[in-house]
């Protein structure tokens, strides 16, 4: 059974039983209201009648002997000017006079009282003070007038009542349908999301509690869409490094293969030996490569807690200066480095991979340039360690900006394996970045060149700026 039945049949009944028990109160009140009226009545009249017969029957005893006669002809006398429903008896010594029906024991002792059955009647009693012999007249009034007027309310009553109940009801189940109608919507959307689709949503109105639930149910299937879409993207992009790790990996085996399988079927000079295994070491200094940068990456996407420490940028840019001077010198190729920053607070490993993957990608675009230009650019910009490495190579096509930091993604087609590249180096840069919380972005123009910018957010670092 739905809620909004059991709200409604619960409610229902206790309504009902309000309702009726708020009848049945204005009928008990009703009727003895009614019925305290009529006794007031009888009250006054038995009153006037019982000074009016003490008086009589003081006369009569002071001339005359008084017996059953005499008392019967004076209640004979009164009795002519009651209406039919008023009847005055007499009780002499107790022997009952002007009572065809016989009285209980219980009613002939003085006061008032009231009979029920198929007619009410009432009853008064009162002895006559100061007279030789107990007299005591008694008041019997049937209330025909009051259970007709009874017998007609009561059903009205009855009848009001079930009308009232059942009106309320219908009232209350149209109420309670309305209030409750945004559960249905929700049921219908959390039965979609069941079945997937992850872009149901429930649109309820106002600030009630059911509206904010929608609401709550509504953040709820965003994020949960939110995460099925992320881990579609992350099952497609571990589909497509698979798939592309794989491709990159055949080629070197295929030639460390090719070579070795050379080397064994042929009689080499020593001279072709070297060359061979020139070759075979060349590849698998590639293959060790792009495991080297998968497993990396492996590293820093499980580790949340990376090592962090305060360290000496200025001697890193330094040092890599050094380590890059007889390759620039070969290759024809300038390399500024402009460090105004003393020192920063990060991974000393992974910051010198990142710079080192970034020169690294700068010298292949420049290094058939007669005047080729690398320049690293170091500071502080508002709270952030910022860093630009730029070239004026070959630049990048708007088309293959939105690719390069995907796994083995070559914006050169035609410098291929042979130049020692795996496709991975920005990748990797973008997990380095991702690591410290920071941002990279690409800016590129053809045949101008290409500049990378990486913003870290060092708060504590605006002192360190020189």
């Amino acid at each position: 059974m739905k809620l909004w039945k059991k709200v409604y049949l619960l409610t229902m009944i206790i309504i009902t039983l309000f309702v009726n028990l708020g009848f049945f109160g204005i009928v008990y009140f009703t009727y003895e209201h009614m019925l305290q009226a009529e006794k007031e009545r009888c009250e006054t009249e038995f009153e006037m009648i019982y000074k009016s017969m003490r008086a009589d029957l003081t006369e009569i005893e002071e001339k005359y002997t008084m017996d059953c006669y005499y008392f019967e002809k004076i209640l004979t006398s009164y009795n002519s000017y009651f209406e039919k429903d008023t009847q005055l008896i007499g009780i002499w010594d107790d022997a009952v006079i002007g009572d065809e029906q016989g009285l209980d024991e219980n009613v002939m002792k003085n006061g008032i009282s009231v009979q029920g059955g198929e007619q009410t009647v009432i009853l008064m009693t009162q002895s006559i003070e100061k007279m030789p012999i107990e007299y005591k007249i008694m008041l019997k009034r049937t209330l025909y007038e009051f259970d007709k007027i009874w017998e007609t309310l009561l059903p009205l009553y009855v009848v009001g009542g079930i009308l009232l109940s059942l009106g309320v009801s219908l009232i209350l189940a149209m109420v309670v349908r309305i209030l409750l109608k945004p559960l249905d919507s929700l049921e219908y959307a959390a039965e979609q999301v069941k079945k997937e689709n992850w872009a149901s949503r429930v649109h309820i109105k106002g600030n009630h509690e059911l509206a904010q639930l929608g609401r709550q149910f509504n953040s709820m299937a965003e994020a949960v869409e939110e995460h099925v879409e992320m881990l579609k993207k992350q099952s497609k992009q571990k589909e497509q490094l698979i798939h592309n790790m794989a491709h990159e990996m055949n080629t070197p085996i295929t030639s460390i293969q090719g070579f070795a399988d050379y080397m064994q079927m042929t009689t080499l000079s020593e001279e072709e030996q070297r060359e061979c295994l020139g070759f075979i070491i060349s590849e698998s200094k590639r293959l060790k490569g792009i495991s080297s940068t998968i497993l990396s990456m492996a590293v820093i996407e499980q580790d949340s807690d990376l090592p962090m420490c305060a360290f000496s940028i200025k001697e890193l840019c330094n040092r890599l200066k050094e380590l890059y001077m007889q390759q620039l010198n070969e290759t024809n190729t300038s390399l500024e480095l402009d460090c105004r920053l003393e020192t920063i607070y990060g991974n000393v490993v992974l910051i010198e991979s990142l710079l080192r993957n970034l020169i690294n990608n700068a010298m292949h675009v420049v290094q058939n340039k007669s005047d080729g230009k690398i320049c690293v650019w170091i500071s502080m910009v508002g709270d952030n360690a910022v860093f630009i490495v730029s070239d004026n190579g070959c630049g990048i096509k708007e088309e293959d900006k939105r690719q390069i930091f995907e796994p083995f993604y070559r914006v050169d087609k035609a410098r291929s394996r042979a130049s020692g590249g795996s496709g991975l180096g920005l990748t990797f840069c973008k997990k380095i970045v991702e690591a410290h919380n920071g941002k990279i972005c690409v800016e590129s123009e053809v045949e101008k060149g290409t500049k990378v910018i990486i913003s870290l957010p060092f708060d504590n670092q605006k002192e360190m700026v020189l």
